[in-house]
């Protein structure tokens, strides 16, 4: 039993070997985003009505799984040197955010989700939070975060750049466009909309220029929002880039030491 439980433990627990997810983590992966796949598609009331009970017997078996999948988390919990060992790992484990989550995406597969209950149908969306157990999802929110952290200062300056260019191109259309579309765009407020809409590359096309002056601002607004969104996705690439730099030097030094010495 202990050697059975022990193995259901490096399956679950500790799933990265090498840097690799294991092939029950991976199945996993794959479930939920079945899971979420059908959760969204069923929010169409055509689907919803040809395809609910056959979909919501799907949920029942998913739902299944993944309730097998938290008992097992449950039973292993005590061998998490986190969790501590005993009854109370166990109850530290239920009352951590995973396995919270791991309830809230459970529950819903167990009930009737009909109409009047389709706010369950959305919560199964939160599945997606599952992933956060992933080894290669929690590499890749440490790499964002050192990217946020290491290049701060150089966001801090494009964001600044950004928003001087939004409170800017406002106020020249505000000039521009004021007396010809009052309803529109009669005061800055009303143009920092279309100055958002413009620089993010959206264009809802609801507020335009008509004339001349306006046409100009907001052809120059066009192309310095190409550069209000270049800039700081290149300073976000370059920090991705030097913490994947870091982590493979750690990598190689650490390798490094675990080679045993050639001795003549």
């Amino acid at each position: 039993m202990n050697e059975l439980r022990l193995r259901i433990y490096k399956e679950l627990i500790n799933n990265s070997t090498g840097g690799r997810t294991s092939v029950f983590n991976k199945i996993c992966g794959v479930t939920i985003f079945i899971s979420i796949f059908f959760a969204v598609i069923v929010t169409e009331n055509s689907i919803d009505y040809q395809f609910g009970d056959q979909i919501d017997f799907l949920d029942w078996i998913i739902g299944g799984l993944f309730c097998v999948e938290y008992l097992c988390r449950l039973w292993v919990a005590p061998l998490e040197k986190k969790y501590g060992q005993g009854w109370k790992g166990a109850l530290r484990y239920v009352i951590s955010p995973m396995a919270i989550i791991d309830v809230i995406a459970i529950v819903p597969s167990f009930f009737g989700v009909r109409a009047e209950l389709k706010i369950l149908r959305i919560i199964r969306l939160l599945r997606i939070l599952k992933i956060g157990r992933s080894e290669k999802f929690k590499q890749s929110i440490y790499h964002f975060n050192y990217a946020l952290r290491s290049k701060s200062q150089e966001l801090q300056i494009s964001t600044f750049y950004t928003v001087l260019l939004l409170l800017i191109s406002s106020t020249f259309m505000y000039l521009a466009e004021s007396s010809i579309q009052p309803d529109l765009l009669g005061s800055i407020p009303r143009c920092l909309w279309w100055s958002i809409t413009t620089v993010s590359a959206v264009g809802y096309g609801d507020s335009i220029p008509v004339t001349a002056f306006g046409k100009v601002i907001a052809s120059i607004t066009s192309l310095m929002g190409i550069a209000a969104i270049a800039i700081p996705t290149g300073i976000l690439a370059s920090g991705f880039s030097e913490s994947i730099g870091v982590q493979d030097k750690k990598n190689n030094i650490s390798t490094e030491i675990q080679l045993p010495s050639n001795t003549d």
